[in-house]
């Protein structure tokens, strides 16, 4: 596969339509761009040689006395006609001009675009007389996402210095001693204008909610042609039948192409990103767009790792489309439709007052848009970045697999009349376990799906403990159960054998159930060197909310816990996560990946948790995965990882319920602190002579003329 990989990246690294799209046009487009910007920008200073700016005071008081006081600044404040009178009005046509208004709300005036900017008086003096000592302090309220905004508030800030001078200098000629140098000390306090899509004065859009939308177009650009050319070029140039007849997995052939398609759109978006940072940084646009600082190594940075979601999600959506193409004609006249349906959702980072939660984290590419607006204004939450990132890795998978079963299907290869529909057709022969293709398909919904289940549960706080649990065992059953079965139906992979329900020896099980009650004390030491190393740290609302779940799980009746929390997701995430899932990774791979993979899945599923990121459950469940994995692997069977799952999430919830008796006696477990090392010592105990069990059963397997049909 590497070599494969190699041979597609040097060819189309050699390209001249790459080196055109790599090169060229970064260098040719981003010097145009900013001279239209600088000719924009110079227009608009010009025909608006008199900005009119809005400012917002608390109240008449406060007005009155910052008109009066920037007064001395050269600042003549200009009232609005319908307000009550008290404001200076402007004597002449003062570059700029200030429009009063009196707005309560002051925060929201200015997020909403009806101020440019408001002050805030904090101490308001108790004598205004200017023979009297002055020590006030301002705020002065700005939209840190709005171009005049920022100007109003700078030029405001110049306003206060001048004013601030002139009246030192009337002090210091009544000779008063305990003036300070800044009678009036006005600092910035920036509020973010997340609800609105633009600046309400000039129209101008936030360069937040932009620069996703130029990201899509910019991975576009760098993923077509080497997708196409990968595709349909192959049939073109008469090499298609010979790459489709190679001893080699049509997966792992696909997967190389994504690798070259993804590399080649990686170095084109890098290419423009830097070409884009150098052109504003060298004409002076950048200041313009993202302040003093210009456009920073922090920004720099998101926008990169923007890039590579973006591309890793295109690269494989183009596969999809083009090694459906028979010619390179055909591939363009794809391209047309594709670019429709990618610039809906990267409009959703315009959309005002739209939020990243819910059915958004996980719906393709309208996620990464708006994880992109959400880090350029430094609001994204790890929780929405792991979801976004994991979701989009198994919709690239998918897509991958997809890819796989298109690319030199009979459609392609002979030109018959096979639609997309032959996608979803039964296969005529019965399969002995599912295809990659409907295992990543799989993966990928039921992961979404696990999601929202999860959001929509956690909704339901008022409901009994009991409720709960039921929701959720049916939830498991559907999600884990329900589409999985789905689609082994779909895939012609009867259930016994998409899933693995044989029966396995008394060995087996004996040792399953060893290893279920001998295995938490691992995970529980895990957990605590996790603590220890600083890799896990618990606040005071985690904390308060994890009692609070101990406090309800001790309410609720011991059975009701172990049918919700340990039999329902031991039977529905076993018959996923080593049935199906482990059955498709075995048969296009090998064992030890199936092991591998599943239990990397498996771990992510645990980690990832609707309202936060739970680090301390990604190794300790990473680890059980691999456990489960194995003995799937021995078994050649899902039944003894369902009683191993159940045996061990059974007793931790047991315990759990216990708790206060348990300490009682004297057999407490601290959270924070090590397990005694008899404890230990049992448990390894039990878990080798487990071991030996299930390796004793798979002996006996092996040495069975049909292990199949006997188990």
């Amino acid at each position: 596969m590497w070599r494969l990989t190699r041979k597609e990246l040097r060819g189309i690294l050699r390209d001249r339509r790459t080196i055109v799209t790599l090169v060229l046009m970064p260098l040719l487009l981003y010097p145009l761009l900013s001279i239209g910007f600088q000719q924009f920008f110079l227009s608009k200073l010009g025909t608006a040689r008199q900005p009119a700016y809005r400012m917002g005071f608390h109240d008449l008081r406060d007005g009155e006395f910052l008109s009066s006081y920037l007064a001395r600044g050269g600042l003549n404040l200009k009232m609005k006609d319908d307000r009550p009178v008290g404001f200076m009005p402007a004597e002449a046509n003062e570059n700029p001009l200030f429009t009063a208004f009196l707005t309560p709300q002051l925060e929201a005036a200015v997020r909403e675009g009806d101020v440019d900017i408001a002050v805030r008086v904090l101490n308001f003096p108790a004598n205004l007389n200017a023979g009297h000592n002055l020590a006030v302090d301002c705020e002065i309220v700005f939209d840190e996402d709005s171009i005049s905004s920022r100007a109003a508030a700078a030029q405001l800030e110049d306003y206060f210095t001048a004013a601030n001078e002139r009246f030192l200098e009337t002090r210091l000629e009544a000779m008063g001693s305990s003036q300070r140098a800044r009678a009036v000390h006005a600092v910035r306090k920036g509020v973010s204008s997340a609800t609105t899509s633009g600046d309400a004065a000039g129209g101008v859009v936030s360069i937040a909610a932009v620069i996703p939308f130029i990201l899509i177009l910019m991975t576009i650009t760098g993923a077509v042609y080497p997708a196409i050319d990968l595709t349909a070029g192959e049939r073109e140039r008469g090499t298609l039948e010979i790459l489709v007849a190679a001893p080699f997995p049509r997966v792992g052939l696909l997967f190389a192409k994504y690798v070259a398609v993804l590399a080649v759109a990686l170095l084109t978006a890098t290419a423009n990103l830097l070409t884009m940072w150098l052109t504003l940084h060298a004409s002076g646009v950048g200041r313009l767009l993202f302040g003093a600082d210009g456009l920073s190594a922090g920004v720099a940075s998101a926008v990169f790792c923007l890039l590579v979601l973006f591309a890793a999600f295109f690269s494989a959506v183009l596969l999809v489309l083009t090694s459906f193409a028979r010619s390179f004609r055909e591939a363009q006249a794809y391209l047309i439709p594709l670019m429709l349906v990618s610039l809906g959702p990267g409009m959703l980072s315009l959309t005002p007052g739209l939020e990243l939660k819910g059915l958004l984290l996980v719906t393709p590419l309208a996620n990464i848009t708006l994880l992109g607006r959400d880090l350029l204004q430094l609001k994204a939450t790890g929780a929405a970045v792991a979801v976004i990132v994991v979701s989009n890795m198994l919709y690239a998978l998918a897509a991958i697999a997809v890819a796989a079963r298109l690319f030199g299907s009979e459609s392609v290869l002979y030109g018959n009349e096979y639609g997309w529909s032959g996608l979803f057709d039964r296969p005529t022969r019965t399969r002995q376990a599912p295809t990659m293709t409907n295992a990543l398909f799989s993966l990928a919904f039921v992961f979404s799906a696990y999601f929202l289940v999860n959001s929509e549960l956690a909704q339901w706080g008022g409901a009994s403990i009991a409720m709960r649990l039921g929701l959720a065992a049916a939830a498991s059953v559907v999600v884990f159960g329900g589409l999985p079965a789905l689609a082994g139906r779909l895939g012609g992979v009867p259930l016994r054998c998409a899933f693995s329900l044989r029966h396995a020896g008394l060995r087996a099980y004996a040792g399953a159930v060893l290893l279920g009650v001998s295995l938490w004390p691992f995970a529980h030491e895990i957990v605590v060197l996790e603590r220890q190393a600083g890799l896990v740290t618990f606040d005071a609302t985690f904390l308060e909310r994890a009692m609070k779940i101990i406090a309800e799980l001790q309410s609720a009746p011991l059975w009701v816990l172990l049918v919700g929390l340990a039999a329902a997701p031991a039977i529905c995430e076993e018959w996923f996560f080593r049935g199906y899932l482990f059955g498709a990774l075995e048969a296009g791979a090998n064992r030890r990946t199936a092991i591998v993979g599943s239990a990397i899945v498996f771990g992510l599923f645990h980690f990832i948790v609707t309202d936060g990121l739970a680090f301390e459950r990604l190794i300790p469940s990473t680890l059980l995965g691999l456990a489960l994995g194995w003995v799937r692997g021995q078994t050649a069977s899902i039944l003894p990882g369902v009683v191993l799952h159940g045996c061990h999430n059974g007793l931790l919830l047991t315990a759990a319920h216990y708790q206060v008796q348990l300490a009682a006696h004297g057999m407490g477990i601290d959270e924070g602190e090590h397990l005694a090392a008899n404890w230990l010592a049992a448990a390894a105990l039990a878990a080798v002579v487990g071991v030996l069990l299930v390796r004793w059963s798979a002996t006996n397997l092996e040495h069975t003329d049909n292990p199949r049909e006997v188990l």
